[in-house]
């Protein structure tokens, strides 16, 4: 009986047994189910993140070219070096020679390696000779054991790569250095378009401009090489290595000019250089047809090969600023002053437009029927809106004119008279139809809104005064726009710097598209408004100065008021933003362009004296480059100036006929024979109708006549010439070509000083402009 009790007991502990058995193997083949059915992937990827590593192979940026496939932005190749600390053996050298031999070709000495050894001390020693960078930094790299990819220095160039492919070979360092090829952008211009072009980060990615606003189709898809490793680092064969080819990114053509954008850059330069503006200075040109941005030119500039470094004029004001260097203060100011130099004025700041926003006004005028260009309208020089006295910029009048004549003198009652004919809603209807409420879609980053009033308050003096581009503010990119509206026949584009992307096989991947937005006028009333600019240019308008012999320019020059603060500290400042748009030639405009110079502090601060000068010079450059020939009036003609040829070694009298037969004076001095010198020297430029050669034969002194230079400062070009000719010297006229229109452009600068000898002959330049135009 108890031998039955034994067997029954063990027999059931057998069965509970064997039963936790099976449940346990139950429970075991499930979570093997689990994990190599269910969650099979899971489990995997973690095994192969343990034994493999992925290193990162970068795709390459694409290039930035102009138009005419001239390189913008590229890529250089630099290397990254970095360190694996996982890989880095704590334990000292084998032996001291290695110690020794290391210490001496690394090191001053051999005493840190006795004392150490460790590789961590000759990595360290190493890399920051070579690199020149901080010992202690790569030590505590190191020291992160658990790291396998700890950078020492990015951007570096190929000598110091190689001397670190020395040093790993010399040390047998292949795990614990590596050095990763990456590609260091480089802009072939340095400071041209710098705000527009933009540049990019440590990283490569864009910060600025079109390498930001394109960031995504620049830079392209990285790659990846996965491959497996050992506890020790050692490579090993594997079925999950991979290598996944990176995608580079798109090529990317502007429609950038090189040429265009390098005169516009002179202009504007110049423009601050002779007016010394507080807050910068801007110039656009752009084609009217299709909104592609020739050029932006914003001054001062700045090296996007070294965008951290300050312009001159940045420089020069955080050090009169007086906060010592590396102050808080000081850094601050710094960081600010880089971000303005930075920050594209012709995108992302806002003016009042003056005076070059009237010919919107006249479009709405004209299209609306309420004016006719031969009507005529009297200014006493005031305007009574609503009980607010509003005046002209002449404080006298422009008297009775037709309303072409008021608009080419800039008279600011009759658009004031125009605009309330208008009327609010259709004038507030045409200024949203003119792009002027809407970002104009140009393709870079932070474009700035108008700030304009609202319709349902806006009042009568509000339009007064909108009605000549006061008391609202838009951006240069938007009022450029909205002139090329006028200038290509009613219809408002889409301002772009973007051509098209290419990709590596030079396949187009995208274009961009140039269809107008909408028809704004009609082309007969743009049409009309160009005969009217484009002969107050050619004839006594205010816009003369932006005259270009041989060409039909249309231009509109304006000065605002700034009334929300300068950034001048002199209260007695009446701070003006100065600026002239024009576009040509008029009758089939190829190019337009505007220069604003905000806030001016010289002797003027009209748009015609401080842009349109400038405006006048950048398309008598551009234009003969774009194709399009001059064509010249008999007057052009005869106020047409001469470059000197060579003469010396040509016989005496074949010169001086082949110089009469070119309609110049020319006298000899020695007599017949060989020239051996002349005046004015080859190259030289002076007046075809009262100029002189001298040609000087058989080695006769061409210093021995001499004469003293009179002053004509303050003269009209006309006097002047009369004077430098009769001193028995030759006059070469710079600046404004339509001297004798008007009052007659007066001189602002000579070549010699009054009083000044100079041989007989010599030519003097002189700088004319007129002073008498008005915005």
């Amino acid at each position: 009986m108890a031998h039955k009790n034994v067997n029954s007991v063990m027999a059931g502990r057998s069965f509970i047994l064997l039963t936790l058995f099976a449940l346990f193997a139950f429970l075991l083949l499930g979570t093997i189910f689990e994990m190599q059915v269910i969650d099979y992937e899971t489990y995997q990827k973690e095994v192969i993140d343990q034994i493999t590593v992925e290193n990162t192979v970068g795709a390459e940026r694409g290039t930035i070219y102009d138009s005419n496939m001239n390189v913008i932005a590229a890529n250089q190749t630099t290397w990254r070096v970095f360190i694996s600390p996982a890989d880095i053996q704590d334990a000292e050298y084998s032996s001291a020679v290695e110690r020794a031999v290391s210490a001496l070709r690394y090191s001053d000495g051999v005493d840190a390696y006795v004392n150490s050894g460790s590789q961590a001390e000759l990595i360290a020693d190493g890399l920051s000779e070579i690199l020149g960078v901080d010992r202690e930094m790569i030590l505590e790299k190191a020291a992160k054991k658990g790291r396998r990819d700890e950078t020492i220095k990015k951007n570096v160039d190929k000598d110091a790569a190689d001397q670190v492919l020395a040093f790993i070979s010399e040390n047998k360092l292949i795990n614990q250095i590596h050095l990763e090829a990456t590609n260091k952008r480089y802009y072939t211009y340095g400071t041209m378009a710098a705000q527009t072009i933009g540049f990019t980060g440590a990283d490569g990615q864009g910060l600025y401009g079109l390498e930001y606003m394109y960031d995504e189709e620049l830079t392209g898809v990285d790659g990846k090489y996965i491959i497996a490793q050992d506890a020790r680092g050692n490579e090993m064969a594997y079925d999950y290595e991979s290598y996944v080819e990176p995608i580079d990114g798109y090529d990317m053509i502007t429609t950038i000019d090189e040429r265009i954008q390098h005169e516009l850059d002179i202009q504007v330069k110049s423009a601050v250089e002779d007016h010394a503006p507080n807050n910068r200075a801007v110039g656009i040109a752009m084609n009217p047809k299709t909104g592609a941005i020739y050029a932006i030119s914003v001054q001062p500039d700045f090296d996007l090969n070294d965008p951290y470094t300050l312009d001159s004029i940045s420089q020069t004001a955080l050090e009169a600023s007086g906060f010592e260097e590396g102050s808080e203060e000081y850094v601050n100011m710094r960081a600010e002053l880089r971000q303005v130099m930075w920050s594209n004025k012709a995108t992302t700041e806002l003016y009042e437009p003056g005076s070059t926003f009237k010919p919107i006004t006249t479009a709405m005028a004209l299209e609306e029927g309420v004016v006719t260009p031969t009507e005529t309208f009297t200014c006493t020089g005031v305007h009574r809106v609503g009980g607010w006295s509003i005046h002209c910029h002449k404080t006298s009048g422009h008297g009775t004119v037709t309303f072409a004549r008021g608009l080419q003198q800039s008279c600011n009652p009759v658009l004031m008279t125009i605009a309330e004919r208008v009327g609010t809603e259709k004038f507030c209807n045409y200024f949203e139809a003119f792009g002027y409420l809407e970002k104009s879609g140009i393709d870079l980053p932070g474009e700035a809104t108008t700030i304009f009033f609202s319709r349902e308050t806006m009042g009568a003096s509000d339009l007064a005064v909108a009605s000549f581009g006061q008391r609202f503010k838009v951006n240069p990119v938007s009022q450029l726009t909205a002139i090329c509206t006028i200038a290509n026949g009613g219809y408002l584009v889409t301002p772009h710097l973007l051509d098209k992307f290419v990709d590596d096989d030079g396949t187009v991947v995208y274009e961009y598209d140039t269809t107008p937005k909408r028809q704004v006028i009609s082309t007969s009333t743009a049409t009309t408004i160009t005969e009217i600019l484009e002969a107050g240019v050619s004839g006594d308008g205010g816009a003369k100065n932006a005259y270009v012999a041989g060409y039909k320019v249309a231009a509109k020059t304006g000065t605002s008021e700034k009334f929300d603060g300068t950034t001048s500290d002199d209260e007695t400042f009446k701070a003006r933003i100065s600026s002239t748009i024009a576009y040509a030639p008029a009758d089939d405009p190829q190019i337009a362009v505007i220069i604003m110079v905000d806030e001016p502090t010289g002797d003027s601060v009209y748009g015609s004296i401080v842009a349109a000068p400038y405006v006048s010079k950048f398309l008598e450059n551009v234009l003969p480059y774009l194709g399009v020939e001059p064509e010249y009036t008999v007057e052009e003609l005869e106020n047409a100036q001469f470059t000197v040829s060579r003469y010396i070694g040509q016989d005496s009298e074949t010169a001086k006929a082949e110089i009469a037969k070119l309609g110049i004076s020319v006298e000899v001095v020695g007599g017949s024979g060989t020239v051996t010198s002349q005046v004015p020297v080859r190259g030289s430029v002076i007046s075809k109708e009262n100029g002189k050669i001298i040609l000087y034969t058989n080695n006769a002194d061409s210093a021995a006549k001499t004469v003293t230079v009179p002053s004509v400062l303050g003269l009209t070009a006309a006097e002047a010439n009369t004077k430098i000719i009769n001193a028995g010297l030759n006059i070469e006229i710079e600046g404004a070509q339509n001297y004798n229109k008007g009052s007659g452009a007066i001189v602002t600068s000579q070549s010699y000083s009054a009083g000044e000898t100079v041989p007989y002959g010599t030519v003097v330049t002189v700088e004319v402009i007129h002073l008498d135009g008005s915005d």
